[in-house]
């Protein structure tokens, strides 16, 4: 029975793998410290149904605390590091923070885990930064500019858990995440902060002219991708569907399904926000197995589904 450690396992897309090695007969133990950055309701909600299962121990506490983090066994297989400080546009506003977290968080983290089998660390395509039309699909040899801290504070993690795992022997892969979205979404993050302003009767913002493009990837192809890579693979890994659509038909998607004429409001683009991301996920289908099946429509739906399930209670 394999034994994982999952951090900020109370978040959007740690809760879904949690929940996913859990039906899998894993052994987890989750790490999350209920980041102020959006409502402790919302975590603890993500919580509620992963605290039932007796092989899930939650503890709460900081990656950037060793005294919280000798509180998990160190008999460990996998590390799952998924905890950070997301968000693009709020990292320009609170960038040391971002770093604090997510970079000198993951320095702590690490050397608490040196006799581990594998680590898999959750990164972002904020990573790539502004790309070049001619460079799309971007596949995992691009080159790394990011144009926001979050991304910069993510590249340099990146490079930390690379030069930890050679010294250490430990095996990594690096997995960069496509805008995901889904079910327990934060509520800055675009479909669940315009399906409640819909169901709320108020304007959808949508950002320069909507015709920004998005890789969108539903929370069960990622988490899917998360727990192959834990048995495959070593390395960078990009995790999207090589699929991006404009902005404008996400929301015209969300129009359709919901029945409901949308009130748009066209706002300046802030700074951080790239025209376009679009996955190359070729290394990815062809080493770890990852093959995204989730339908846009159906994914979109089950957004919906949760939004209006927990509107009146998170």
């Amino acid at each position: 029975m394999s034994i994982a450690v999952v951090t900020g396992c109370a978040g959007f897309i740690a809760s879904h793998l949690v929940e996913e090695l859990l039906k899998n007969n894993w052994i987890v133990y989750g790490i999350d410290n209920f980041h102020p950055y959006y409502d402790k309701k919302l975590k603890e909600f993500n919580l509620k149904n992963l605290k039932k299962s007796k092989n899930f121990t939650f503890i709460e506490g900081s990656i950037l605390s060793k005294s919280d983090l000798n509180k998990i066994p160190k008999n460990i297989d996998y590390l799952f590091h998924y905890a950070a400080i997301a968000g693009v546009r709020n990292s320009i506003l609170n960038p040391d923070e971002y770093f604090k977290i997510n970079l000198d968080g993951t320095k702590i983290l690490l050397q608490n885990f040196i006799k581990i089998k594998k680590i898999i660390f959750a990164s972002t395509s904020s990573i790539y930064g502004e790309v070049s039309s001619n460079d799309f699909p971007v596949s995992e040899t691009h080159s790394l500019n990011p144009i926001s801290p979050y991304g910069e504070s993510k590249k340099l993690a990146e490079e930390f858990c690379q030069q930890f795992v050679i010294k250490n022997q430990i095996e990594l892969v690096i997995l960069r995440f496509y805008t995901v979205f889904g079910p327990r979404q934060r509520p800055d993050e675009a479909f669940t902060k315009f399906i409640r302003l819909i169901l709320d009767k108020k304007p959808v913002p949508i950002y320069g002219d909507g015709n920004k493009m998005r890789d969108f990837t539903y929370v069960s192809d990622i988490v899917n991708g998360s727990i192959l890579a834990s048995t495959k693979g070593s390395g960078v890994y990009n995790l999207g569907t090589n699929n991006p659509i404009t902005v404008n038909q996400m929301v015209s998607t969300i129009e359709k399904l919901m029945g409901e004429e949308i009130q748009k409001k066209y706002v300046k683009s802030p700074i951080g926000d790239v025209q376009k991301t679009h996955a190359d996920i070729s290394k990815a289908q062809k080493e770890l197995g990852y093959s995204p099946n989730m339908l846009f429509e159906d994914a979109v739906q089950n957004c919906i589904e949760w939004c209006k399930e927990t509107q009146n209670i998170i």
